[in-house]
């Protein structure tokens, strides 16, 4: 895994090669400081290692037992949430 901050839409976000981890967060210094909670949560799991997403199969890098869908499906069902409740 080799996190890395770049700019997405108009701020900082934190991607693992082409996978975006992270919500847009308004500055460098802060998305960097995300990185770092990041990779400091990965090293400590013992239980992180490569998966397939629950959802649509794709293989991605999982921070844990909890954390079973990618960066992609997780935001697609966030988004649903959004529109059910609103």
């Amino acid at each position: 895994m080799s996190l890395h901050v770049q700019r997405w839409g108009h701020g900082y976000a934190v991607f693992d090669g082409k996978e975006r981890l992270s919500g847009a967060f308004s500055n460098r210094d802060i998305a960097l400081r995300a990185q770092d909670r990041m990779e400091n949560e990965t090293a400590k799991s013992k239980h992180a290692r490569n998966r397939p997403c629950l959802t649509c199969g794709t293989e991605f890098w999982s921070t844990g037992l909890g954390h079973r869908m990618c960066g992609n499906c997780r935001t697609n069902c966030a988004g649903l949430d959004a529109q059910m409740v609103g």
